[in-house]
Parts: structure tokens; sequence; C-alpha cells
């Protein structure tokens, strides 16, 4: 199979977005992990494997990084997610994190600002049933390249996220746990997931060079977390009458960044076109 980005087909033709909600065997649907292998294969013409994504990924060298799409959040990164390691964004609500994951997938799925790496796939585990699909192509996410499971079970969301990353051919794997309206002390709606889970994602991450992001109302993954950003909301910026909801200033910290510098902060507005402004941290 050749290096580099197969031609997109739409993943949902046999598969309509509304139909890919993963249910549990209780309730008498097929098991999230049949539902996996369903869009996986669904998937089977754009991935790639083994020698082919390798030697794609070496080639690309320093741009093997995946862009957030918010040039600010890149700079902070040093450059963006790095391949194989698993990352937290942490925030409450209207901290920005929606709008940070669509920019991350409108990055992944057309190519990122200045389109070194190409367009590629992406999986999203979506717990809190919130990835809205006309939402994200107004963003600019292009849906044909988005492998998206509804799971609402934690155990099964995250048997479902170590199954995709054990799928060569998926550069970025997002496991969206951030339910409910929840900031501080962790809500119900939010488990405390066993250390011995993350560890697996992690090490499954590694093996096949994946970006593992993590989406949370406050830090779950630990020590296996080699990137840790959390959002501060700022302020909310309204415009017209009735007042609706125009942007989101919001301040992001590096609390860890394994192999980097950490400790700094970037102040970001984020909505409409994802513009941002740097500032000291």
């Amino acid at each position: 199979m050749p290096a580099g980005p197969l031609p997109a087909r739409n993943p949902f033709a046999k598969v309509p977005v509304t139909k890919t909600r993963l249910r549990s065997p209780a309730i008498g649907a097929s098991p999230p992990q049949d539902r996996i292998e369903a869009l996986l294969n669904d998937f089977g013409p754009q991935l790639q494997v083994g020698e082919a994504l390798r030697s794609a990924q070496k080639q690309r060298g320093d741009s093997d990084r995946h862009s957030s799409g918010i040039e600010a959040i890149d700079e902070l990164l040093g450059g963006g997610f790095p391949p194989g390691e698993l990352a937290e964004i942490t925030g409450p609500v209207s901290s920005g994190r929606t709008s940070l994951l669509l920019a991350l997938l409108t990055a992944t799925t057309t190519g990122g600002g200045d389109g070194a790496r190409g367009a590629e796939l992406a999986a999203l585990v979506d717990t809190p049933d919130a990835f809205d699909p006309p939402s994200a192509q107004a963003a600019g996410v292009d849906l044909r390249r988005v492998l998206w499971a509804r799971v609402a079970a934690w155990n099964e969301a995250m048997r479902c996220t170590e199954r995709l990353l054990e799928t060569e051919g998926l550069p970025l794997v997002v496991l969206d746990l951030a339910r409910g309206a929840g900031s501080g002390a962790r809500t119900r709606s939010e488990p405390a997931i066993p250390p011995s889970a993350w560890k697996r994602l992690a090490r499954r991450a590694a093996t096949t060079r994946t970006v593992l992001v993590v989406l949370s109302h406050q830090r779950q993954a630990g020590g296996e977390a080699r990137v840790v950003l959390e959002l501060e909301p700022a302020r909310a910026l309204f415009n017209g009458s009735p007042p609706l909801l125009e942007e989101i200033e919001t301040r992001a910290l590096l609390v860890r960044n394994r192999g980097g510098s950490s400790g700094r902060s970037t102040l970001i507005r984020l909505g409409g076109a994802f513009r941002s402004a740097q500032s000291p941290g």
C-alpha cells in the first residue's frame, strides 16, 4: 500500500451518522466491539498499515506533531501534540474544550494550517454524546475522515478506545469523558477510572504512534499523561440582540509537558475561525 493519505470516501455511506451510537448488549443492540469493527471495516480503504504508515511518519520528521489547529496552542506545546503519547485537556463548562476539539479535528482532517501533514483520519469516542456533526462541518471538519463512536458507559468507552489505538492508520484518537456540568470535584457522571486502564491506553498509543487526546473536567490519567493542558475560562463575548455567544476568551495553562517546558500559559479566543492571541504566562 503506498505511503501518504489515501483518497477519501464517505464513511457514512453504509453507516449513517445517526446510526453510529454504540449501545450496551443489555439493551438489545450489538456489542460495542462489533460496532467498532463495522466502522473500521467501512474506513478500510483509507487506513494505512505497517511500513507504509511508518515510512510516511519518518518522511515528515519534525512535522510529525499534530497541530491543535490554534497557533498559540501549538507554540505552547512546542509544535503540537506529540505522536505516540497521551495528552489531557481539562477544564470546566464554557472553558473552550469543544472549540479546541473542533480546531484539532479540522487541522487533522484537512491537513493543518500549512498542509504539511496532508489530510488524515481521526476517531472520536464520545461518552457525553456531545459531538454535533453540522457544527463540526461548519467549523471546517471533514466528516468523511472522522470515525465517531457514541459510547455511554466508561468501561465500554475505554475498550473501544483501546481497539482504535490498535488500528494502524488512525493518527489521532480523541476520548471525550467530559459529561454534564461539573467542575472542581469529580461528578458522579465522570467516574474514577483505574490507573491500569490508562496504562494500557498509553502503551497502545506508544506502539502505533497514535496521538491520544483525553477531554475531561478534571485530570484522570495521572502519570500516564505526558501532556496536560488546563483551560481556565476568562470571559465570554456576546453580540447581537438577544445577545448570542460569539467567542470564549480562555487561558490555556501547560501543566505538564514531558520532554519540554511547562508552567507557561497563553490567552486565546475560541470561536468563529478559531482566532487566537498569545500572551505571556
